[in-house]
């Protein structure tokens, strides 16, 4: 009979080296990506940023102020708001908004609930792109605030390389508690995995909150598609325009101006909704994304099975603390690299306690957004 301990050295030694060429090659992308230069004059590419809104009456005030304060000509942006069946004063403080600022292009876009299973986000965000005027398309979220270049950048690097799709940074603002700085080192390392699979021409994600794309790229594509699926708007997006017109359409803008800052999660309920969120989109994902989600899947299940047979079998326990020794050198460079660009070396503080804990989120989140369901602005969706 073979050896049960035998046969788990195997598995982690071999999904262990995919990790390792993974997260390996996700690195070099990284720092081989440079940091992108505006240009300088004045730009006159029409923009449409797009605001999809659904009870955010405490956030909506500031992106509107932070979105007209832009040092970009106000003759060539429009503001369009989609409110998506607010139950709050969203609506009312978007108005007012817009009637004090009457020299701006501000727009909102009212939706009603009449299909309790239709593509929330994806059909607000469709309802303003056939509304607006502009050739390039960026959205970001009402909880968020951004730089005053920032829109300046978005259009430098638009007309200077003319990707179909521009993927831009986010991070989170606000911390205080150990949880929310763990949460925000722990998506600064997503973010530089985004960046560096773009960098190596196989992307496979985004973050709506900070993306630009050509109007006529998205029709082109047939719009954002699977709306059977809650969100997925940038995801999805992000998939058929690399299929429709390569992988070099997608670039990543790594700028300081462009961040969108956003507050991570207060509580562990919201953090596990939102994980569940993301991983229940996997389901439709392409195969290579596929083999890459399942690999890092299957490597952290096996730390934490090894973990728990180390109390049966005291030989792997030798084995699963020098595999978490081996991630953790894996894994720290990239660490390094993005919270070098951010200015936030500190958080390097938190690397060992995320690098500890992600196998147990990822096994739980992974697998529940497949089967689970998950609570979205005010809605229970399910899978």
């Amino acid at each position: 009979m073979t050896d049960p301990f035998q046969i788990f050295n195997f598995l982690l030694i071999f999904f262990g080296v995919g990790y390792f060429a993974i997260i390996f090659i996700y690195t070099i992308g990284w720092f081989r990506l440079k940091t992108s230069q505006s240009v300088k004059g004045k730009l006159n590419t029409k923009v449409s940023i797009i605001v999809p809104a659904r009870n955010e009456e405490k956030n909506i005030l500031n992106i509107l102020k932070k979105l007209t304060q832009q040092n970009y000509p106000k003759e060539n942006f429009e503001i369009i708001v989609v409110d998506d069946n607010s139950t709050d004063n969203t609506a009312e403080k978007v108005t007012a908004f817009i009637n004090k600022h009457p020299g701006y292009q501000i727009q909102i876009i009212q939706l009603t609930e009449e299909n309790p299973a239709a593509a929330y986000k994806k059909k607000a965000i469709t309802k303003a792109i056939e509304a607006s005027k502009g050739e390039l398309i960026i959205t970001t979220d009402a909880d968020c605030i951004m730089h005053k270049n920032w829109l300046q950048s978005f259009v430098s690097f638009y007309i200077t390389e003319k990707p179909q799709m521009i993927v831009g940074p986010v991070s989170f603002y606000n911390e205080s508690s150990i949880f929310e700085k763990l949460q925000s080192f722990e998506f600064l390392s997503l973010i530089a995995i985004t960046a560096g699979a773009i960098r190596i021409r196989r992307p496979i994600m985004c973050n709506g909150a900070n993306l630009a794309y050509q109007k006529s790229a998205f029709f082109k594509v047939g719009g954002f598609g699977n709306d059977s699926f809650s969100s997925g708007d940038d995801v999805f997006l992000l998939l058929k325009i690399k299929r429709q017109f390569g992988n070099k359409s997608v670039r990543f803008l790594k700028n300081l101006d462009v961040i969108v800052f956003t507050e991570p999660k207060k509580n562990l309920k919201e953090f596990i909704h939102q994980r569940i969120r993301w991983a229940s989109k996997n389901k439709v994902y392409d195969k290579k994304i596929l083999l890459v989600s399942f690999t890092v899947y299957i490597t952290n299940l096996l730390l934490i099975l090894g973990i728990i047979l180390a109390l049966f079998i005291p030989a792997i326990f030798k084995t699963i603390v020098i595999s978490m020794i081996i991630k953790m050198l894996i894994d720290l460079p990239i660490l390094f690299g993005i919270t070098k660009f951010v200015n936030q070396r500190k958080m390097m503080f938190y690397a060992f306690p995320l690098i500890i804990l992600y196998p147990i989120y990822v096994i739980i989140t992974g697998a529940l957004g497949i089967v689970g369901n998950y609570q979205w602005k005010g809605r229970n969706i399910k899978n």
